[in-house]
């Protein structure tokens, strides 16, 4: 009988407490009906803002990190072009169209010496928005300075000089052949004689001009 009474008013005590739990979280959302709602509406609110504020990014065109930034070398020789998609430069993070041209602008002005030295002409923006920017960078393919010298000969009686090429007349003298020391003449005569810079020709012809 005892164990009877005890098993019943543990199963009643076991009841009691599930009633209790069971009214404790209603009453809470009875009394505090906002709560939950809020906290829905807060991570919603949350994940719609993240979205939000990426679009607006794209819509207002600015550059980043999402930004696919392409950089077209274009040969001025040939006009052919070469195109690479590079990670973002971080000093163009946040940066409008303008902002950019401005910075574009600056970078042209004054460019780095490897630029320099592949040719580097300047550049222009071929395309902007927040999704795509494709940068056009013009070089001109830098040759090396042909030597200049001169050759002298005799060419009718007189002092004729030659560019380097040894067949294109630079100038037609007026010096007579005759008026050469013997040993010029007949250096004229049997080879060209090579004069290294402009100055030492225009001495040499200043010497026996009359």
């Amino acid at each position: 009988m005892k164990v009877a009474r005890g098993i019943s008013l543990f199963v009643i005590a076991v009841g009691l407490f599930a009633i209790g739990c069971f009214l404790g979280f209603e009453g809470h959302s009875f009394f505090y009906p906002g709560v939950s709602a809020e906290k829905s509406r807060s991570g919603t609110a949350a994940s719609a803002s993240d979205e939000k504020m990426h679009v607006s990014a794209q819509d207002e065109n600015i550059i980043s990190a999402d930004t696919s930034f392409v950089v077209i070398e274009v040969n001025m020789e040939d006009q052919s072009e070469s195109s690479a998609e590079i990670p973002v430069p971080t000093y163009y993070m946040g940066m409008d169209r303008e902002a950019f041209e401005k910075q574009i602008r600056n970078f042209d002005s004054s460019p780095s010496l490897q630029e320099l030295q592949k040719g580097f002409q300047g550049s222009e923006i071929r395309s902007f928005s927040g999704s795509k920017v494709e940068l056009c960078k013009f070089y001109q393919e830098q040759k090396e300075a042909e030597e200049e010298y001169y050759y002298l000969a005799i060419q009718n009686n007189k002092v004729v000089v030659y560019r380097a090429d040894g067949q294109t007349v630079y100038m037609e003298t007026d010096i007579p052949a005759q008026d050469l020391p013997d040993d010029v003449l007949q250096e004229l005569l049997t080879q060209k004689r090579i004069v290294n810079t402009e100055e030492d020709l225009y001495d040499f012809l200043e010497s026996y001009s009359s």
